[in-house]
């Protein structure tokens, strides 16, 4: 008798294989959701402690290189181009991973939720495990928007620095 067969026979088998067969998945898909949306974040945070480095470096060191150019110089404009183009980049790589975390979290949920998590009587009080608002809590974060502020902000005083030697 094959397993199909068995389970037709067996309604209660066919159950507990099925309940074990999706605890198995969660027990495989829930780690690595719950790393994605840890390692979307640190990504972001890495991104733009670079980027910022990288342009408060140059905005010291330009007044230095800029001292011996001359008035109007085209390699102003390269350098005006240059940071314009970095910081777009910055900025385009820290939308994708956001977008890849609100993705990962938003999966995330979904598997705490069908887990039960949520629900009361999870623990010895009748509480849930997790509470209610975290669920909904993360799609306010607003560090997205600190770190493109932080990028524009150093990107615009780059501009003036290099404007302000022209």
């Amino acid at each position: 008798m094959n397993r199909e067969t068995k389970n037709r026979s067996h309604p209660s088998l066919a159950t507990t294989e099925s309940t074990d067969n999706r605890l198995e998945i969660f027990y495989v898909l829930y780690p690595i959701f719950k790393e994605e949306v840890f390692k979307r974040r640190e990504q972001m945070i890495w991104l733009i402690t670079f980027a910022s480095a990288f342009l408060l470096v140059l905005l010291v060191t330009l007044p230095a290189l800029m001292h011996w150019s001359t008035q109007q110089s085209p390699a102003s404009w390269l350098a005006i181009s240059g940071v314009a183009l970095f910081s777009g980049l910055c900025a385009y790589l820290i939308l994708q991973h956001a977008e890849r975390h609100r993705m990962a979290k938003q999966q995330l949920i979904a598997l705490e939720q069908a887990l039960g998590f949520y629900q009361e009587g999870w623990q010895p009080n009748g509480e849930a495990l997790f509470p209610k608002n975290w669920q909904s809590d993360w799609s306010m974060d607003h560090s997205v928007r600190i770190y493109l502020t932080i990028l524009a902000a150093f990107t615009i005083m780059v501009f003036c620095a290099i404007l302000v030697q022209l």
